[in-house]
């Protein structure tokens, strides 16, 4: 029986992603390629595996079961890879890391002179990359380690081992100097310069599930806010908070440009829940060395971070406690 691991990890990909296009997304090659990979791998095995029905792909019986199996031998398999790499003289090693850039300009470079410690000659080849398409990568194994915020996936359902590294709140931006400590109400307490500016409201494009909730959170708190910009990571937002253009909703270490140095912008606590960073991996990496140096020196760095200042608006609290009340 011809089966090969080329076979194997694009039915991997397939049966996780339930998508041949997300699947070709993730191993870099093209979907008429993964396709034919599958029905060579039906061939070989005389059974279906995966059933098309218009856009929707179902796991088979015996693809299921042929699941199970895969995420074993793949994990064997590059376990192997790894620990062999070991002992390979005069080779210099790598560990690919998927991480928004926010969190890794805080975060890595403690971790990384932790890890330097034990692995001096073990590179770090960092992507700064959203969440879904950090877990798209660790699907396809084309990194070994991914950093994500677990509120803005459905970790519950993904195969990968987890360690927290730490909790960052969410936090309302606005430009320093504004002045919201005893403001009770946001339109009557300041002046119309500064509301003008509280009902802007510069919005990053999360995730749809978080995404909702900001946008409650936006309509209990600032009622009459609309959107002035939309932007793809929290630097541009802050950039625009900081310019005086409007206000962000942002996790607090986002504002944060590194130790020492940040945005020139004022930071309120919100009663949003607050952001879990964990560090994601496959199992069999929490076993082996670098990765599981590397993981411990993240959890270190991240029990070490210090949050920018966070200040209390007495309206914050208010309205968002009303807005729970009303809703009960």
């Amino acid at each position: 029986m011809a089966v090969s691991l080329t076979h194997l990890r694009a039915f991997w990909a397939v049966a996780n992603a339930r998508s041949f296009t997300r699947a070709s997304k993730q191993l870099g090659v093209a979907q008429a390629t993964i396709s034919q990979h599958i029905s060579r791998l039906e061939d070989e095995l005389g059974t279906q595996v995966l059933r098309r029905h218009g856009g929707t792909i179902d796991i088979t019986d015996a693809g299921r079961f042929l699941m199970r199996r895969v995420e074993r031998i793949l994990s064997d398999y590059d376990e192997a890879l790894d620990g062999i790499g070991q002992f390979t003289a005069g080779t210099r090693g790598m560990l690919k890391v998927g991480i928004l850039s926010s969190v890794a300009r805080n975060l890595l470079p403690e971790a990384m002179r932790n890890f330097a410690v034990s692995f001096p000659n073990v590179e770090i080849d960092v992507l700064e990359v959203p969440p879904a398409e950090t877990i798209d990568l660790l699907y396809a194994r084309r990194i070994s380690v991914g950093v994500v915020a677990s509120d803005s996936i459905a970790s519950s359902n993904l195969p990968f081992a987890q360690t927290e590294l730490f909790v960052d709140p969410y936090v309302l931006a606005v430009p320093k100097g504004l002045g919201l400590e005893a403001v009770q109400d946001p339109v009557e307490d300041v002046e119309p310069a500064a509301a003008k500016v509280l009902n802007r409201t510069i919005r990053f494009e999360y995730g749809n599930q978080h995404k909702r909730r900001i946008d409650e959170w936006y309509k209990g708190v600032l009622p009459k806010a609309r959107a002035e910009a939309t932007t793809r990571t929290y630097e541009v937002a802050l950039s625009m908070v900081q310019a005086g253009l409007g206000v962000a909703v942002v996790p607090a270490l986002a504002a944060e440009i590194g130790p020492g140095h940040g945005f020139r912008v004022d930071l309120y606590r919100t009663q949003l829940a607050d952001r879990r960073m964990a560090a994601m991996v496959p199992d069999q990496y929490l076993r082996i060395d670098p990765h599981r140096t590397f993981i411990a020196a993240l959890a270190a760095a991240g029990r070490a971070l210090e949050l920018p200042a966070i200040l209390e608006a007495p309206f914050l609290g208010r309205r968002s406690r009303r807005r729970r009340q009303s809703a009960a």
